[in-house]
């Protein structure tokens, strides 16, 4: 048996110098990055798209800010599109204010609270997964909030969720009208 293919099936297509060094703009773990100092935080605040932030320092260049959206578009009852789009992105104070801001949250201590809030199935809610690495210091760590938020959180957590909307403006770029 035999199957054709035309030119419109899709294939992975082979770039033979862009892994040649780790690049930043890859979805890699923070913790395997080569960057001296590397955020990302992956947002999904119940929607079909999920938001990746990352933010990263390297020894050789200066910073440099992705944002990162994947997922599925829906258009109609049953009809769904892959959706991913990578856009460069600067915190509104600036890099270094940033980096300070992010510091100040000593985010190196935070940990996944033990008592999860059980959110009702009911409610949106937001899932954050936080990555962060300062020279060879890693953390990662999780949380949920209500979405959008209109309850009680820990206060570390909720100044990590409200930086993140402050500096980067995120509901521009939501698919969906409220």
């Amino acid at each position: 048996m035999f199957v054709l293919a035309g030119c419109s099936t899709g294939r992975e297509a082979v770039m033979p110098f862009r892994n040649f060094l780790y690049s930043g703009e890859r979805l890699l773990p923070v913790k395997t990055s080569t960057a001296e100092y590397f955020f990302r935080i992956w947002i999904n605040n119940s929607t079909s798209i999920d938001r990746v932030i990352s933010i990263s320092k390297d020894s050789l260049e200066d910073f440099r800010g992705y944002l990162t959206e994947m997922g599925n578009l829906v258009r109609g009852k049953n009809s769904k599109q892959e959706y991913y789009r990578q856009i460069e992105i600067r915190p509104r104070s600036g890099f270094k204010v940033f980096k300070n801001k992010i510091d100040s949250l000593n985010l190196l201590n935070l940990s996944t609270p033990i008592d999860l809030i059980q959110l009702p199935l009911h409610q949106p809610f937001s899932t954050y997964v936080v990555e962060f690495k300062n020279h060879n210091e890693f953390n990662c760590f999780r949380f949920d909030t209500y979405y959008p938020y209109n309850g009680e959180i820990n206060e570390k957590y909720a100044a990590v969720e409200k930086l993140i909307f402050d500096e980067f403006n995120l509901k521009q770029y939501f698919k969906f009208r409220k």
